[in-house]
């Protein structure tokens, strides 16, 4: 496809992105009128049946997902030839290049990682596992929002059919333990690990286990403990060392146990309110009367608790304020 041409809807201005399994394109839907990415899987590819049975389960995947901070996807078809798939088109840049200018400060790094954990949150609760959270499928917009992307090799939790016995999916060096042997039976927490080493990186600038070849790497991730990042970067906070290291957990039942989990020790520690858990009211009994509080006693931290008072003590506050009046009568009659 050359640019200015036409092809279907759309109208192509500008290459993306060039790479072995195709191209994509920044293109006008000249229907609606819309900026759009277009990814196109070229004819040569269409011969190599994983290639396309990859493209085709990534669009069926992205089609399941609508959140905020993960790329629209808009849709899937052929064109002139060609298999092709449209999303959201995000003016940023990814996290991997942001990088490359060092370690990033805590409270952007946080936030960051919380805006992903609430995509994958959203993710995992459809049954689907990511497989390949990195910095090159993490996009920073001008107005410091996220959008994850790379579907690529996303898939149900549930299907234990997609992965060929051997096998090692995602890039190794965020790539999980139970990815590198090759365990069928992956859900959310193999994500969680690879968000944990995206962590590690984005605060301390390194990674956990710089190796020289890749089998090094794949031994690390199985084997080895990572230096704590705060011994990295002693500027850290050591709680949030202590996540970190929580997300990277061999084994996945030491780590968080889900997005959410990890998302809210990670917005605990830059001091956001969280959610109040919903219980029912303890019963009262109906000789018990409350003064309700023109504000709750959290809003006064240090000033000492909330008063409750019963009908005895109502009882003898009005005894001394009764007494209290009489004094003030008789000395103003003196």
């Amino acid at each position: 496809m050359t640019l200015g041409q036409t092809v279907g809807d759309y109208e192509i201005i500008d290459v993306l992105e060039s790479s072995k399994e195709g191209m994509t394109y920044k293109v006008r839907n000249v229907l609606v009128e819309r900026l759009e990415a277009l990814r196109v899987l070229p004819k040569a590819l269409q011969d190599d049946q994983d290639i396309v049975t990859r493209f085709l389960r990534e669009a069926k995947i992205h089609a399941r997902i609508s959140h905020p901070n993960i790329v629209a996807f808009y849709h899937a078809t052929q064109l002139d030839g060609h298999l092709v798939m449209t999303s959201e088109l995000v003016e940023g840049t990814t996290l991997e290049r942001r990088l490359e200018l060092g370690p990033l400060p805590v409270t952007e790094a946080i936030g960051y990682a919380s805006q992903v954990l609430s995509a994958l949150g959203t993710a995992h609760a459809l049954g689907l596992v990511h497989r390949d959270v990195a910095p090159s499928n993490i996009i920073l917009t001008a107005d410091g929002n996220v959008k994850l992307t790379g579907f690529g090799f996303a898939k149900a939790a549930a299907d234990t059919e997609l992965t060929r016995p051997g096998t090692v999916i995602g890039r190794l060096d965020y790539i999980s333990p139970e990815q590198i042997k090759g365990m069928r039976n992956l859900d959310g927490r193999t994500d969680i690990y690879s968000l944990g080493v995206v962590l590690y990186e984005a605060v301390t600038g390194s990674s956990p286990f710089p190796r020289k070849s890749q089998f090094e790497i794949m031994l690390a991730h199985v084997n080895e403990q990572p230096p704590a990042p705060s011994r990295v970067n002693p500027q850290l906070p050591a709680e949030l060392s202590e996540i970190i290291l929580t997300a990277m957990a061999k084994d996945p039942a030491n780590r968080f146990q889900s997005a959410d989990q990890f998302r809210q020790r990670l917005d605990r520690l830059l001091g956001i309110p969280q959610p109040a858990s919903v219980s029912a009211p303890a019963p009262r009994a109906q000789s018990e009367a409350v003064v309700t509080q023109a504000a709750p006693a959290s809003d006064f931290r240090g000033l000492g608790p909330a008063l409750e008072w019963s009908p005895s003590h109502l009882f003898a506050a009005a005894i001394v304020t009764f007494l209290m009046l009489l004094v003030t009568f008789f000395s103003i009659l003196r």
